[in-house]
């Protein structure tokens, strides 16, 4: 081996044990309970520390709610989607209550909604909260209560120190338990510290096909400075699916034309006016709905990658459609709220906890 591959292999150990300081965490055998490494775990080869990081891809899975909660559930989200520019407070106080005991009744959408809301300073969870209910969702297999976690870690909140080690670790175990989100995370922390590229590439992939418009695209870019074109353009094509517009809008250029030396656009591309009117369009309206996380699961029927010819469109979405229809799902009476309130000892005004509750803390 040269001097220079010595080298660079040295170097290339170095980041990788710096990065597996914060992105390698082991699941004990006890329940969900999990085991940190130290910094100084010794990582004495190179094919050592890349078995360590290595990935398979799983997708997040959340157990299904029971029908009466996923009442509640719905029509909290349609409050909350109609609510987003108006941002009424008595109309966050009612979907936070739906919201709540929704969640307390096991209903894991709801939680992750409910959490996301605060976190935005819409709905008012306490610190304990917070905990309990991302520990809810870890007790349930559910990833995104490690990736929740994570982002207290990383910002101090939630009643957690920050801790931007242990931070990582919580990152790195929601990715390997099927967050979208942390998978893309964590494969930017890769790329930044431009190491384990092939494990950054096969997380962005795992979270593309889990709908993350940001994933798809990084992908996308990743693979055409590649020149691995078409996955590429397959990449881009699930970002436009997430609803991701600039994912639209750089198809929209790969089939104007460009030159080979265009390394922004260029993926072996015939010029294709029809496909770059189209994908522009798109872009578009995913631009305007952006503030409401537009998706476009229809988008092989609309702009179907070559060789197939494209079919016949209207110019419409179907999702920008189903939203301006608006159609408001069934609203859960007061006697269904007030039963599943009373089931797990909530107050049924507001979906707090009630002394008497397991779960009740004078914090909240």
């Amino acid at each position: 081996m040269s001097l220079q591959q010595k080298i660079y292999d040295g170097l290339r150990l170095m980041r990788m044990t710096f990065l597996l300081s914060g992105l390698l965490l082991v699941a004990c055998s006890s329940g969900n309970a999990i085991t940190l490494r130290t910094k100084d775990t010794p990582l004495n080869q190179l094919s050592e520390v890349e078995a360590k990081l290595a990935f398979t891809c799983v997708h997040e899975k959340i157990p299904a709610p029971s029908s009466e909660a996923d009442v509640l559930f719905k029509y909290a989200r349609w409050l909350q989607k109609n609510n987003q520019i108006k941002q009424d407070k008595t109309t966050d106080l009612e979907i936070e209550r739906l919201y709540r005991v929704a969640a307390e009744n096991r209903h894991y959408k709801a939680n992750v909604n409910l959490q996301n809301g605060s976190i935005r300073g819409q709905f008012n969870l306490s610190g304990d909260e917070y905990r309990r209910l991302s520990q809810q969702l870890i007790d349930e297999n559910v990833a995104t209560g490690y990736y929740l976690v994570a982002v207290f870690l990383e910002n101090g909140s939630a009643g957690l120190q920050k801790d931007p080690d242990t931070s990582l670790r919580y990152f790195r175990k929601a990715a390997d338990e099927g967050s979208a989100q942390a998978q893309g995370y964590v494969a930017d922390k890769f790329e930044a510290a431009n190491t384990a590229l092939d494990i950054a590439r096969q997380m962005r992939s795992c979270a593309a096909e889990q709908g993350n418009g940001e994933a798809a695209r990084a992908l996308g870019v990743d693979l055409k400075l590649s020149k691995d074109y078409q996955a590429a353009l397959e990449a881009l094509q699930l970002g436009v699916a997430a609803g991701d517009e600039f994912s639209a809008a750089s198809l929209s250029k790969s089939f104007s034309g460009p030159k080979p030396e265009n390394r922004m656009y260029y993926l072996e591309q015939q010029e294709d006016q029809e496909r770059t009117d189209r994908y522009k369009k798109i872009s578009k309206l995913l631009g305007v709905w952006s503030y409401a996380n537009p998706k476009v699961p229809e988008i092989n029927e609309i702009v179907p990658l070559p060789p197939a010819k494209l079919p016949a469109w209207d110019g419409k979405l179907k999702w920008v459609e189903e939203r301006e229809a608006n159609i408001p799902p069934p609203k859960p009476s007061e006697a269904l709220i007030e039963q599943l309130a009373k089931a797990m000892v909530l107050d049924p005004k507001t979906g707090k906890p009630l002394p008497g509750s397991p779960v009740y803390s004078k914090e909240d």
